[in-house]
Formats: structure tokens, sequence, C-alpha cells
């Protein structure tokens, strides 16, 4: 269960032995670099066989594919991904699996969209096979996308209350996307992105210039600061590895 060869990723770029965000697929750059190097820290856990929870086009499936049996993506219908990468339909509040089918679950970037959070995190907790993984991630301080389907913001309190405490996991690993520095900088240029889309600038400035507007503040801070302002208070989001 791979992607095709006629369906390059464009979301994530291998340069050399380096994974980076393209620039081209999103005007958050920053944000999802950050979750990228996060994501690279959980391959020592990854194994066997993989569910990919909204897997969307499967953007990290190049980093984990060659760590794992087999490769499963679900995600729903409506989703606003094209849906070549979907190896199957499902709402992950009733996943189609068995008990104790898989030995890695990925939920990145999915458990805010999800209109009971707990259920679902009781169902991945079903699906995945006893000692074995779930990677997660989940916005903190992040504006709202996909509305109205973006409901909900967690801190790391908040996850480990209701992963560890609730769902019933055991937290191996917890970690913030940046800190106040890389907040201040999405935060500015999300600004500078809605008003660039708006009124009358929206209409004169070409579509080309306004991404470069908006994502070179960005890739210029990645260059220059190689240590993230990491702390909970202004983390971007949080990742978590947790165990069964």
């Amino acid at each position: 269960m791979f992607l095709k060869k006629n369906q390059p990723n464009t979301f994530v770029h291998q340069i050399s032995n380096n994974y980076k965000i393209s620039w081209k697929a999103t005007n958050s750059v920053l944000a999802n670099e950050l979750l990228l190097r996060e994501i690279l820290k959980t391959v020592p856990y990854v194994k066997g066989r993989l569910l990919d929870i909204g897997c969307g086009e499967k953007p990290y499936l190049d980093i984990f594919s060659s760590h794992t049996v087999s490769y499963t993506g679900i995600d729903i219908p409506q989703s606003l991904h094209k849906k070549d990468a979907v190896d199957v339909f499902a709402n992950a509040h009733h996943l189609p699996f068995k008990k104790d089918t898989f030995d890695t679950v990925l939920c990145l970037e999915i458990l805010e969209h999800v209109k009971q959070p707990l259920e679902v995190l009781k169902e991945i907790y079903r699906v995945l096979k006893p000692g074995c993984v779930l990677v997660l991630s989940a916005p903190q301080n992040y504006w709202l996308h996909n509305d109205p389907e973006d409901l909900y913001r967690f801190s790391q309190q908040g996850l480990t209350e209701i992963v560890q405490r609730q769902a019933c996991f055991k937290i191996n690993y917890i970690n913030s996307l940046g800190g106040t520095r890389e907040f201040l900088i999405d935060f500015i240029c999300k600004y500078i992105h809605i008003k660039l889309s708006t009124g009358i600038l929206g209409k004169i400035i070409p579509a080309t210039l306004k991404k470069l507007i908006v994502t070179l503040p960005q890739i210029l801070y990645l260059k220059l600061f190689k240590n993230t302002d990491v702390n909970i208070l202004f983390s971007l989001g949080n990742i978590i590895v947790a165990v069964k």
C-alpha cells in the first residue's frame, strides 16, 4: 500500500540525506518544517504494519516506508486533499480494522479536526498491538484552518490528560514545536497572508509574489536560526510518542 511512481511527493522533498518542506506546497513553511524535524526523531519507534490516519497525500511515506512492512492510509471522502494515495476511506471514530492489527499508528495534525478526540484515541488503542506505538501531533498556538472542521487546540498538559490518563496510553516522548520566536514569525506571516489575499491588494498582487512575500521570511528564519526557541507557552504545536 504505497504511492505509485506517478504520484510524486510534492510536500516533503529529500535533498541528499535531508528532508525539507517544499515552500511551493504550503504558506506555513516554518510550522511544517518544525513538525518535520520532530517527525524525523520518531523514526526509530516506527515498525511493522503502519496505519496513517488522515493520510491526505501521504507526505511522510518516504520517511517511514523503509521501516515498515505495510503502510495503510485512511482519510474521509470529503478531505480537501487529492484522493489518489488513500487506501481506505473511513472515519477515525470507527476504524474498519480488527483489534491488535497495527504496530504503528500515525495521527499527525488530525486530532483537532475530529468531533470526539477521546473516542478516536480509544479506536487507535483498539487497533494497535500491545506494546506498539502511536505517533501523534496536534496544534497549540496555530491559526484556524479548514474552518469549520478545525475544532480544538491542545497544550502539552491537555495531550497528556487525554492520551495518557483518559485513553490509557503511556507517553514515552513529548516535545513542543517551537516557542516565542516561531510563534511571532508564524503570526506575522499569517497576518500578511490575510492582508495580501483580501481587498485591493488581493486583486493587484500576483499569486507568485504573494507566496514569496509570505514564505521568504520563514525560510530565512530557518536558515539563520538552527536551534528553535522551544517553550510550552507559545509552542505552535506538540508531538508525542505513546505506547499501548
